[in-house]
């Protein structure tokens, strides 16, 4: 980094050169997004900062770990090289999913210099970050997903009087029933909406994808608010913006993700949800959530929510199953003698059961039911 040595063709060891000139490499390496490369050029000049700091040249495995302990504890603000003007000083701590943003630039960095490609130009360095342990940043730490009434209060709180409220009706909407990560809403155009099998659909473009390669099915509820929005805008061309600003400034102009988040995230304050645990992103795992509660299996939630990992969808199941259940009230009840009432007793009865028991169960009582 600002004074990295490395090995260079033929052994010898020699200094990197600037910091400038191996991001250009590394980015080239990674090939990503604009906005994450400029996200890992942050987050490896605080690294490169750091090293300076403490005088580290030629950095070792003891070294990185050193670097997440800083990360995890509380240290003074760094001026940004993009915002020189920014606040410096300031004693901050950064969240657990922050601290694993920072130091996974880190780890994609030194996986480079140990490529064949950096050591083909002379920048070869051991991948010394290789399985180091950051802060875990899991999706049950600080992110709750709606229940079935909070989410129709939030929808039923916005007034489609004007374009604001059908915008953000729609956008709402759209992230519940697709479970839409923010940066997928914030690239769509209004061209990305297409017709397949006489369905509406919209093509996305993922996270890590370069182009609109995937489609979500837009149930007529969401087509029909999304038309009615767009109803409003004067510029509908493909290339145009799905999601656009309103105001003065910024009418007709591609919302960013913070904008997007914070309107979201208004949205859910006026509707009664100032909560921390309640953001732009709990509409994603209200999504997979309720997924889950409709029936579906892991399998198709991981399909839907498009994880990488089944262990990720995995977490939502635990959560599903830890929202439905109440040991707390049952240990009371045992205590004070308090007897359970009926669905409580039925439910129990119905986990003791096989599989075809409940079956035949669930017919008996919708008989019952009528």
């Amino acid at each position: 980094m600002n004074e990295l040595i490395i090995a260079g063709h033929s052994g010898e060891i020699q200094q990197a050169g600037s910091i400038e000139a191996l991001l250009d490499k590394f980015i080239k390496y990674v090939d990503v997004q604009e906005v994450t490369m400029k996200s890992y050029a942050v987050c490896l000049r605080c690294f490169g900062d750091w090293m300076k700091e403490n005088n580290v040249r030629q950095p070792k495995r003891a070294d990185i770990q050193a670097y997440v302990d800083y990360l995890a504890s509380p240290h003074p603000r760094r001026a940004r090289y993009d915002r020189p003007q920014s606040t410096r000083g300031t004693v901050i701590t950064m969240s657990a999913s922050t601290q694993a943003r920072y130091l996974r630039a880190v780890k994609l960095f030194f996986k480079w210099t140990s490529s064949p490609e950096a050591k083909e130009e002379g920048y070869y360095y051991p991948n010394i970050a290789d399985r180091v342990k950051g802060a875990k940043d899991r999706l049950n730490d600080h992110r709750s997903a709606l229940e079935k009434d909070d989410a129709r209060t939030v929808l039923d709180s916005i007034d489609t009087g004007d374009a604001a409220g059908k915008r953000d009706f729609a956008m709402i909407l759209l992230s519940i029933t697709a479970g839409l990560r923010i940066i997928e809403m914030q690239r769509a155009n209004i061209g990305n909406i297409e017709v397949i099998a006489k369905e509406p659909v919209l093509f996305i473009r993922g996270k890590g994808h370069s182009e609109a390669d995937t489609y979500k099915k837009l149930t007529p509820e969401v087509y029909s608010a999304i038309m009615a929005y767009l109803d409003t805008r004067t510029n509908r061309d493909a290339a145009a913006p799905l999601f656009a600003g309103i105001g003065n400034r910024s009418r007709e102009q591609r919302l960013t993700e913070p904008s997007i988040s914070r309107i979201i995230k208004n949205r859910l304050i006026a509707a009664g949800y100032d909560t921390h645990r309640i953001s732009a992103h709990s509409l994603r795992h209200t999504s997979v959530t309720f997924l889950l509660e409709a029936g579906a299996t892991l399998q198709e939630a991981q399909q839907h929510a498009r994880h990488a990992k089944p262990e990720t969808t995995t977490i939502y199941a635990h959560n599903l199953d830890q929202r439905k259940q109440h040991p707390e009230q049952r240990i009371y009840d045992f205590l004070y003698g308090v007897e359970q009432d009926a669905t409580t007793q039925a439910a129990d009865c119905m986990k003791r059961m096989t599989a075809d028991q409940q079956r035949r169960a669930l017919e008996l009582l919708k008989a019952i039911a009528g």
